[in-house]
């Protein structure tokens, strides 16, 4: 009894909710109808005012911000490193890395080399430029990043060396100490008689601080030179091949990536526009269609320039994968076009214009906010992820479909209701058209043991399938899927793979120091370097770039040959650590207190991974080595990696991608809660989106997509995209009265061909994005390809089924459609109130 009379207060509450949405619809649709020139006027006012923000428009070219925000893990590391090397902002870097020819070349012959030089030297006279004569380098303080390789060409060049023969790669002894070559060479071969040094390949590292206009000018140059000539067929290179990869590139592929897909969505545009005609010209006069086009397609594009210029009022940046918004924008935004001049024609038998706008708004206020309302959310819960680039667009296309759905009431129902021609009739339908007996059969269908039987197999295999596809998707996510796929800069990332496969460097920044004139400290030092190199994928047996055992090597012989004076016992410090360091050429392996060489206050060592080419093991050994440093504050260290932003987010993806679906689920359902006043239809329409996004997780791993935060942030968005296919079809099937059959038969006839129309639009003005060659664009394309279809097979098919199934049965045989003009709100009686 008690659940009983909760349940009771449940449906009075939903049907007081539903009564009160038909009087501020009602209200609304008045105001609209008595004021349908004012509604617009204001409208166009508050979009000119939120577009007029676009004189502030930013576009953010740096590739890092696009994927790390400031207040994280990242972003902090990436600080502490920056502090180190006394930086106020991240170096712009570029790599150089060549191969031979063939395979039977030697990049380290002689003709190899003078090959190389010519690009070290373009490369280097920028890097090393300097305004005035006393100014820095604009490399400092990383200008000797190729040092090895130099001194071993040096050394290979030097007729009299006898050194070559004894180089155990990949350490080269020079002048007592070991030279690490890892970072340049993937590989070192030593052919006898004579000894000589072979290589497949060189890198190459270079950095500028660009802290000058001129220095900036310099390198850009230098980059935008070497791609080039990177990119020439016919290039006087015979010996090795070369390809760059520079951040300047990079933004520049990712801009280039954004123009291609804008362009070919303008050919998405006309076919939705050919679309839009067809569709308005059956449903309005041939006089007034052009009005009502233009106003359907011209209320998303506004709404999305407004957009836009709401967020550069709020100082946001614009990133190249936002191109997309106002195609998204209008696929979407059609629907709703439709919904409403469906609605219109349905009630031509209404004379008096403002009633029937006013029964226009009744009906469709709910179909209309449903839609909108759960991908204003969806989008919104996308503007969580960490991704600054995807949160972004995400807010952005939220911002816009909301801007949309006011101007839908405030611009396009006017327009509606200026454009009615009153001699306009529609074709007389007194008897079945095709259309209607393939519904009637196919209701029929649905309700029969042979439909269920038919689901249930479907449901069976596409759920087999998707659970393969979730199991066997790899979590990745690469640099390269933010350009295009035919650009340059894919092979340099392709080609550094063997590099990171052999040697990958991790920085590693002690903020610390220890004391190694404590014994006991020093070693507790030692026993977590050791820790770290026992993580899987990091080299150990003291393979790590340590100074400190080559620098008490150096410190013991410097006592050694004091000690006769002082004649105490060796005890490490840091007494010599700067005498010894202006002895190797002064790397910043250290950092000292302002007046005072002996006192330490940072240092750098690197650790040296392998197998690294796979992003997924970066970013698990990343995280390893981060929770390390984390659970053992003494020496307060931290990593680093350039990439850590990107590596961050992989670690978590799948548990952020389950939970936010799980999220916009749940908030899907409190949107139909609102709006449906039956429960049954709620856990219904939930469980069909949760299916839907299940599917589409899987459906995506069958075409080729990782899970990455691309992905995360596709999916979710198509969760709101699938309240379009199943929320109308439930609700209309639970307001109408009959058999499960004539229920099937009404629910499919009033939204079967809107929820088509819908479908095809947004297919339409996304279908040119598929042969656009940049993965993150071409996986968003396919996700709406997935969800349109996917919604439909759910929407027509297997929830008509579930709600035939779950619905009292009745074998009343029906002869002709239901001709009842219900309206898509449920308006309960007094007695029901009651």
């Amino acid at each position: 009894m008690a659940a009983n009379r909760v349940f009771s207060c449940i449906k009075k509450s939903w049907q007081s909710i539903a009564m009160g949405w038909d009087s501020i619809s009602s209200i609304v649709a008045r105001l609209l109808a008595a004021y349908p020139i004012q509604s617009l006027i204001l409208s166009i006012l508050i979009i000119i005012g939120l577009s007029s923000g676009l004189v502030h428009l930013r576009l953010e070219q740096d590739i890092r911000k696009s994927f790390s925000p400031e207040n994280s893990v990242a972003g902090y590391e990436t600080r502490v490193w920056l502090e180190y090397y006394n930086l106020s902002i991240y170096p712009e870097r570029a790599f150089c890395m060549f191969n031979g020819i063939d395979e039977n070349t030697n990049v380290l012959s002689e003709k190899g080399l003078e090959e190389i030089y010519r690009v070290d030297k373009v490369l280097s006279a920028a890097v090393n430029y300097r305004k005035e004569i006393n100014d820095s380098r604009e490399c400092e303080p990383l200008c000797d990043l190729n040092g090895p390789f130099h001194l071993l060409v040096k050394e290979i060049r030097n007729p009299s060396s006898n050194n070559t023969g004894i180089i155990k790669f990949p350490d080269y002894p020079y002048e007592g100490m070991n030279v690490f070559l890892g970072l340049h060479l993937s590989n070192l071969d030593v052919i006898p008689p004579n000894n000589t040094l072979s290589s497949k390949t060189v890198l190459l590292w270079y950095f500028s601080k660009s802290k000058t206009k001129e220095g900036k000018q310099q390198f850009r140059d230098a980059i935008e030179y070497l791609f080039k000539i990177s990119k020439e067929s016919t290039s006087e290179f015979k010996t090795v091949k070369f390809t760059i990869f520079s951040d300047i590139i990079a933004n520049r592929e990712m801009i280039r990536g954004a123009i291609e897909a804008t362009t070919l969505m303008t050919i998405g545009f006309f076919l939705l526009l050919t679309q839009v005609i067809i569709v308005i010209v059956r449903l309005s006069s041939f006089k007034m269609a052009a009005y009502l086009v233009a106003t359907s397609l011209i209320t998303p594009i506004a709404s999305t320039v407004a957009s836009f210029g709401l967020m550069c009022w709020f100082g946001y940046p614009t990133f190249s994968i936002q191109c997309v918004t106002p195609f998204l924008a209008l696929g979407i935004g059609v629907d709703d076009a439709f919904i409403l001049l469906h609605r219109w024609k349905h009630h031509i038998t209404i004379g008096d214009k403002k009633r029937r706008l006013e029964q226009v708004i009744i009906d469709v206020g709910p179909s209309i906010t449903i839609t909108s309302l759960t991908n204003i959310i969806a989008f919104g819960i996308g503007f969580l992820t960490p991704t600054p680039q995807m949160s972004l667009f995400c807010l952005t296309a939220s911002i816009a479909l909301f801007l949309d759905y006011i101007f839908t009431y405030t611009i396009l129902a006017p327009v509606v209701f200026l454009c009615d021609d009153p001699k306009y009739q529609p074709v007389d339908k007194s008897t079945l058209s095709k259309a209607d007996n393939f519904l009637l059969k196919y209701s029929k269908f649905i309700c029969s043991l042979k439909g269920r039987l038919l689901c249930g197999i479907v449901l069976i295999v596409m759920y087999a399938f998707t659970t393969y596809g979730v199991i066997t998707m790899k979590t990745s996510f690469e640099p390269a899927k933010a350009f295009p796929s035919n650009s340059k800069l894919v092979d340099a990332l392709e080609n550094i793979k063997p590099v990171f496969d052999t040697y990958f460097p991790i920085t590693i920044i002690v903020n610390k120091p220890p004391n190694i004139t404590n014994h006991a400290e020093y070693q507790h030092f030692y026993s977590l370097l050791n820790e770290l190199e026992h993580v899987q994928g990091i080299r150990g047996n003291n393979r790590s770039l340590n100074f400190l055992p080559q620098y008490e090597k150096s410190d013991r012989k410097i006592h050694a040959l004091t000690s006769w004076i002082h004649g105490q016992k060796y005890e490490p410090s840091y007494d010599n650590l700067k005498f010894w360091l202006e002895q190797i050429g002064n790397p910043p392996l250290a950092k000292f207190e302002s007046g005072n060489d002996k006192n330490v206050t940072a240092f750098r060592m690197t650790l040296l991974g392998e197998g690294m080419s796979e992003w997924a093991e970066r970013a698990r050994v990343m995280h390893q080595v981060r929770t390390i440093l984390t659970n053992d504050q003494t020496f307060n260290a931290t990593l680093f990696d350039c990439d850590s932003a990107i590596l961050s987010i992989i670690t978590t993806v799948g548990q952020d991608l389950i939970g936010s679906i799980a999220v916009t689920v749940i908030c899907m359902a409190l949107v139909c809660m609102v709006f449906v006043a039956n429960i049954n239809a709620v856990v219904i329409i939930t469980s069909i989106i949760a299916s839907i996004c299940f599917v589409l997780v899987g459906g995506l791993s069958w075409w080729g997509a990782d899970l990455d935060p691309v992905v995360q942030v596709d999916v979710l968005l198509a969760t709101g995209f699938s309240v379009d296919y199943t929320a109308h079809v439930a609700y209309n099937f639970f307001r109408a009265t009959g058999t499960p059959q004539e229920r099937v038969l009404t629910s499919l006839a009033e939204m079967a061909e809107p929820m088509f129309e819908a479908g095809l639009s947004t297919f339409l003005c996304m279908l040119p994005l598929i042969f656009v060659p940049t993965y993150a664009i071409v996986c968003f394309a396919k996700t709406v390809f997935l969800v349109v279809a996917i919604g439909l097979l759910h929407g027509l098919f297997i929830l008509p089924v579930i709600l035939g199934v779950f619905s009292s049965d009745s074998s009343i045989e029906m002869k002709s459609l239901p001709t009842t003009d219900q309206p898509l709100v449920f308006v309960p009686t007094k007695e029901e109130v009651q």
